[in-house]
C-alpha cells in the first residue's frame, strides 16, 4: 500500500507543482518577450493546454492508486477532492478552452480598447479559465495534505 501512496503523492505532487510553477513563471515569459504580448499569449495558453493534458493523466493515475484504498482512513475525502480536480480539468478542456478560444479576437487582444467587447468577452473567459485551473489545483493540494494525516491516523489505530 505504501507503493499506492507514493504514486498518489508522486502524481499529484507533479500536477499542482507544475500548475504552481507555471503561475509563478508567466509574468516572467510576457516581460521576456516584451511589447509581443501576442507571442507570449500563445506561447503560455500552448503551455496551459500542456499542464491541462498532463493533469488529465497524472490525476487518472492518482485515482487509480487512490481507489483499492478507499476504505482506509481519509481516501474517501481524497478521492472527493481528486475527482473534483478531474472534473474541473474537463471543465477547463471542453468547456473554458473552446470559449476562450472562440472568444479570441482576429487582431492582438492588446490592440483593443479595455472596454472593447471582444476585449471584455475574451478577458471573462481567460478570468475563468484562471479561477477554474486554480480551483482544480486547490482540490489537488488537498489531496496531497491529506496523504499524510491519513498515514498518522493509520498508525494510531
Amino acid at each position: 500500500m505504501k507503493v499506492l501512496e507514493s504514486i498518489t503523492q508522486v502524481a499529484m505532487a507533479v500536477w499542482v507543482g507544475a500548475a504552481t510553477g507555471f503561475a509563478i513563471t508567466a509574468p516572467r515569459l510576457f516581460r521576456a518577450f516584451g511589447a509581443d504580448r501576442q507571442a507570449a499569449g500563445d506561447l503560455a495558453g500552448e503551455m496551459i493546454y500542456l499542464l491541462n493534458n498532463i493533469g488529465l493523466v497524472l490525476g487518472v493515475v492518482a485515482l487509480l492508486a487512490l481507489l483499492p484504498r478507499i476504505r482506509r482512513g481519509l481516501n474517501r475525502w481524497r478521492v472527493l477532492l481528486l475527482g473534483g480536480a478531474l472534473v474541473l480539468a474537463l471543465v477547463t478542456t471542453f468547456y473554458v478552452f473552446p470559449n476562450l478560444e472562440a472568444a479570441q479576437p482576429p487582431n492582438p487582444i492588446q490592440t483593443y480598447a479595455e472596454t472593447d467587447p471582444a476585449r471584455v468577452a475574451y478577458n471573462r473567459w481567460h478570468k475563468l479559465s484562471e479561477r477554474v485551473y486554480g480551483a482544480a489545483m486547490f482540490l489537488g493540494l488537498g489531496v496531497i495534505l491529506l496523504g499524510p494525516l491519513g498515514s498518522a491516523e493509520k498508525e494510531r489505530a
